[in-house]
């Protein structure tokens, strides 16, 4: 048997299905239901052409990924207003078309640089799934698959990209329905990111990344961490002070996180026995 061809077409048969899902489109909760393939958009503002805006080899993210590819993916189903890439999901159509050949390209180059994962975010990187599988097929199998996610998929996500994941760095921002509405526009965000973290984590190594945010420990942070040590006690648990408030927020803390406050959200992660990462 011809492993390689066995394996190509897996991937075939892979990107075809996740094609068909974008004729009628539920890839998140979301569920437009719009026909992404004849030049219809959703909420993301994505119809079915790969749109990316970024790509570049990046030494600071958690332990074991770095050096990383890091590939971004224009388009998101949130509207966090203190997203640092919020152009390119009010506009994804402004980013350049995906070139296969020439990402793959570059994925080497990456590579032969010291790349140890390909990093997958953006945006929201699973509303490109199919972007996602046609690049499968070009990473070398010493690197490692990182998918950056915000965790706000539906079950047909998983299935698509089941054993092409390596490392889900799972984005858990909020802790509670009403700041996950406030904040980023979806009530239902808590309850989604957390059953689709679990089910990563049972079969792939997971890094829980959570953005401390000035003045909520109490809604957010501590019910985050409470849940994490619950529900996921093994799990890698990163915890960020790189909060950058918006020009103008609405919603959104208008000031830095503080030495001292980060401090006590690690304190508080390490009397709970989290495991933690940088």
């Amino acid at each position: 048997m011809d492993v390689n061809a066995t394996a190509g077409n897996a991937l075939l048969e892979r990107l075809e299905q996740a094609r068909r899902q974008l004729r009628c489109c539920n890839l998140c909760p979301r569920r437009c239901g719009v026909d992404r393939t004849a030049g219809q958009a959703g909420y993301c503002r994505l119809d079915d052409s790969v749109r990316c805006f970024r790509e570049m080899l990046h030494f600071a993210e958690e332990r074991g990924l770095s050096p990383s590819h890091q590939i971004y993916f224009a388009g998101c189903n949130l509207r966090c207003e203190f997203c640092t890439v919020a152009e390119w999901n009010e506009q994804p159509q402004a980013a350049e078309p995906m070139d296969p050949a020439e990402l793959a390209e570059k994925i080497e180059k990456r590579r032969r640089q010291g790349a140890r994962t390909v990093n997958f975010l953006g945006g929201e990187p699973t509303l490109s799934v199919h972007g996602i599988i046609q690049l499968a097929a070009c990473i070398d199998s010493s690197e490692q698959v990182v998918l950056n996610s915000n965790m706000y998929y539906n079950r047909i996500v998983d299935d698509l990209l089941v054993g092409l994941v390596d490392i889900y760095l799972a984005d858990l921002k909020c802790g509670n329905a009403e700041c996950a509405e406030m904040l980023l526009g979806a009530a239902d965000y808590v309850d989604v990111a957390g059953e689709n973290i679990k089910r990563a984590a049972a079969g792939a190594r997971v890094i829980v990344r959570h953005l401390v945010l000035p003045g909520h420990q109490k809604c957010c942070l501590e019910p985050t961490l409470k849940w994490l040590a619950q529900e996921l006690p093994q799990a890698e648990v990163s915890i960020r002070g790189d909060y950058v408030p918006p020009a103008a927020p609405a919603s959104a803390p208008a000031d830095y996180l503080t030495a001292a406050g980060m401090d006590a959200a690690v304190d508080l992660a390490a009397q709970m026995g989290l495991n933690l990462i940088q």
